[in-house]
């Protein structure tokens, strides 16, 4: 099936990114109705997030996240989702529910760079970072931490 005719209402085609992962852009708020498709398209059991990356641009205002997900199949793919939330207001829901392998990275992302998953009731802090960086509300991988 094509990923890019699954994902048309959704998510539009924007490129390639490393050797040969398609990447689309989609609005955050979608995030969820565009994770759904694919499973209602491919299947549950072939659609796995692998893990979300996360990228603080203090100069556009937004932190980029973009979601690497592995469709198994008989020709194993990659693709890669990408979208922005703002740097003030990093918020996104939650695809933990219906995508169980997205936790670490929702934990990960928040823990790291204080995006908060709608929805994600197990996001904590000192996940990853430890308890002194915690108690002053920092968050390292955003460009302007102070550790």
């Amino acid at each position: 099936m094509n990923i890019e005719e699954v994902l048309k209402e959704h998510a539009r085609k924007i490129g390639v990114i490393k050797p040969k992962y398609e990447l689309y852009e989609f609005e955050a708020p979608k995030v969820r109705e565009v994770v759904s498709k694919l499973l209602e398209a491919l299947g549950r059991e072939r659609v796995f997030v692998t893990t979300i990356v996360g990228t603080d641009r203090p100069d556009e205002g937004v932190i980029e996240l973009t979601y690497f997900v592995y469709i198994v199949g008989e020709q194993n793919q990659v693709i890669a989702l990408r979208t922005r939330v703002p740097r003030d207001n990093a918020r996104i829901p939650s695809i933990v529910d219906i995508v169980p392998s997205a936790l670490y990275a929702e934990l990960e992302i928040y823990d790291l760079l204080g995006v908060v998953f709608e929805g994600n009731d197990r996001l904590r802090r000192g996940f990853l970072v430890p308890p002194e960086i915690v108690q002053q509300g920092i968050y390292p991988l955003r460009k302007d931490a102070r550790v």
